[in-house]
């Protein structure tokens, strides 16, 4: 299979919607899903979110900035803005803070972000949209999320800022290892770590190739965003059983920015 150094940036949409009734899925629409600002430092930039009142009464709806982490396993967790490290809340604004919409009524919020003089890194933030009859707070919606409580419609649109200047990219994968299952099933496991300073969409796969006739299988790519100083947990489950043999695993990592590949090798037996 021929791996290609290019491919389009594709950049994971958090956007969440919790519903009290099913009705209220209907009653907001955002666009667009994301905000991916630009901004050199000592300068200001400023993008429009579009809300669509979709319901049949007028609404009224509140914006809310909060900060954001992943894990490992690419869970989502939210903070009180400015508390992370990497967060870009305290840049921005946000104008009108509060749309009163009339049915299939459209408003346009300004999200305005100003980069302080000397700092060129990527940051990020969320920027909530939900209805004014809520409860707003970072707190909250953790809360929420991590009882399982069912709340009203609300919809993350993530904020991305990195300017032109920044051009550290830089991801390494490391640490390839396996596991039988009792079905003699094998999954391979890897670890994506981003050392750059950049968000970087990645492609990782996994090939096992048989040592004595060099007879090899390629895995379809796994596609994932990481954000800078993350790591992102990788496993492929082969589905199908090998011959006895010796063979090579490899776990190859395209971050699209290096002329060459980043892998790791296992060696294993098949008895």
């Amino acid at each position: 299979m021929e791996m290609s150094k290019k491919f389009r940036m594709m950049m994971t949409v958090f956007v969440i919607l919790l519903f009290s009734v099913p009705s209220v899925a209907q009653r907001l629409e955002v666009t667009p899903a994301k905000l991916n600002f630009t901004a050199n430092p000592g300068t200001s930039q400023t993008k429009q979110v579009h809300v669509r009142n979709k319901g049949t009464t007028e609404q009224n709806f509140v914006f809310n900035l909060n900060d954001w982490l992943t894990d490992e396993n690419g869970k989502v967790k939210y903070f009180e803005p400015g508390t992370v490290s990497r967060s870009c809340s305290n840049w921005l604004t946000v104008s009108p803070p509060l749309l009163t919409l009339q049915p299939n009524e459209t408003g346009t919020v300004n999200v305005t972000i100003l980069v302080p003089e000397n700092d060129n890194s990527t940051k990020w933030s969320v920027l909530f949209i939900k209805s004014a009859e809520e409860k707003t707070g970072a707190a909250a919606i953790d809360k929420n999320i991590q009882m399982g409580i069912k709340v009203s419609a609300r919809i993350a649109v993530p904020i991305f800022q990195s300017p032109p200047s920044n051009t550290l990219y830089k991801a390494t994968i490391e640490g390839l290892t396996e596991t039988i299952a009792e079905d003699s099933t094998r999954t391979y496991k890897s670890k994506v770590i981003n050392l750059g300073d950049k968000i970087l969409n990645c492609k990782v796969f996994f090939t096992i190739s048989n040592v004595a006739t060099a007879e090899e299988f390629t895995s379809e790519p796994i596609e994932f965003s990481l954000l800078p100083e993350s790591s992102k947990d990788v496993t492929y489950t082969l589905d199908k059983k090998l011959a006895p043999g010796k063979y090579s695993v490899a776990a190859i990592l395209d971050y699209g920015y290096n002329d060459e590949l980043e892998g790791v090798q296992l060696e294993i037996e098949v008895k």
